[in-house]
């Protein structure tokens, strides 16, 4: 294929904050109706400078973009190589509708709202990481350097009191605390792995805490605005959530089969949530699911109710952070607290032992 090289790094640029924008401008340029093979032309020779720079990242995308709805087949179709399948779907939904300009507007959204929350995390975690990161390298650089050296001065045995406690972290420092760093790693890399993974009834059990707690309203601020934006383009809700199934990793994918089945038994959208569970999104949105799914402007309801519990989700995201922030700084305090009284016992031990051998 032409740009091999340029087409994978088009792929790797083509990040959420590119697609937001590119989503934004198709929508108003067909809001003011100009047609779509219009709109994709004229973006990609604007990215493309007239031509003259094909392989820029963007105008590889807009050009195979382009490419498929010149030949007839549908936009979402050109997207299957450069955006989430939660994305093309919602696409998908618009142009079988005639409803593309909302759609896209609806997939700007859930890209929207993603980035509001990984923001409100990244910000927020970034902070205590990097305490943490310091506690990790103060341990080390006094267990492999300062306390073995005051150890040649002295007989570590018969220290006492912090000092032992010193000696000991030390000895601890230069025999596990690598392996202690790989395991805490490997932790991270399997929770990770897990997040979208994990199913099961186990999982209930720590939906409640982070980073669970955080990932469920990522996944159902998602789910929430993709289904309302379905429904508003005249998809069943049936059809609604067995297309989200198709896109859906395990975990999530096991809470809408059960709704899923809920629905085929004549149950209503909350009722069938709540059927399954399962409580995703959360009790209270599944509840108020209950109350509105059989009344008219329902779309527009659940859309609302995905930006109100989002903005409370970020809240509550801010707030567990700015603890995490609190116990960080508490935890960095003591470790040099304790670093410095058991540095203070070893120089005085040391002292007194040299001055006993003259």
């Amino acid at each position: 294929m032409r740009f091999d090289l340029h087409r994978a790094w088009a792929r790797l640029v083509f990040t959420e904050p590119v697609r937001l924008r590119v989503y934004r401008q198709i929508a108003t340029m067909l809001a003011n109706g100009l047609p779509l093979v219009r709109v994709l032309d004229d973006l990609y020779q604007r990215a493309s400078l007239r031509g003259r720079r094909p392989s820029e990242p963007l105008a590889i995308v807009l050009f195979e973009w382009k490419r498929a709805v010149q030949s007839g087949r549908m936009l979402s179709d050109g997207m299957s190589d450069w955006a989430p399948r939660a994305e093309r779907l919602l696409v998908q939904a618009g142009e079988q509708s005639g409803r593309l300009e909302a759609s896209l507007a609806a997939a700007a959204e859930v890209v929207q709202t993603s980035r509001r929350i990984r923001s409100a995390v990244i910000g927020g975690a970034a902070y205590p990481i990097l305490i943490l990161c310091s506690i990790v390298g103060y341990i080390y650089l006094f267990g492999t350097r300062v306390v073995p050296e005051f150890a040649r001065l002295g007989d570590p045995a018969q220290w006492h009191g912090a000092a032992r406690g010193l000696h000991w972290m030390s000895l601890w420092v230069q025999q596990w605390m690598p392996l202690a760093v790989l395991a805490l790693l490997a932790a991270f890399g399997l929770v990770a792995y897990a997040l979208p993974r994990w199913s099961g009834s186990s999982r209930l059990w720590v939906e409640r805490v982070p980073p669970f707690s955080i990932y469920r309203l990522i996944s159902g601020s998602s789910f929430l605005l993709a289904f309302s934006a379905l429904l508003a383009a005249g998809i069943t809700v049936e059809k609604a959530l067995y297309r989200q199934c198709e896109s859906a990793g395990p975990w999530l994918r096991e809470r809408l089969e059960g709704a899923l089945l809920g629905v085929k038994s004549g149950l209503n959208c909350g009722e069938a949530l709540r059927h399954a569970g399962y409580g995703f999104p959360s009790a209270e949105i599944v509840d108020d699911l209950c109350v509105y799914s059989e009344y008219r402007g329902f779309p527009e309801v659940l859309q609302r109710l995905a930006h109100e519990w989002m903005e409370d989700g970020v809240a509550r995201i801010s707030a567990q952070m700015k603890l995490a922030n609190g116990l960080a700084i508490a935890l960095l305090t003591t470790v040099i607290a304790w670093l410095a009284v058991g540095m203070f016992s070893i120089q005085e031990q040391v002292v007194s032992s040299t001055r006993l051998m003259h």
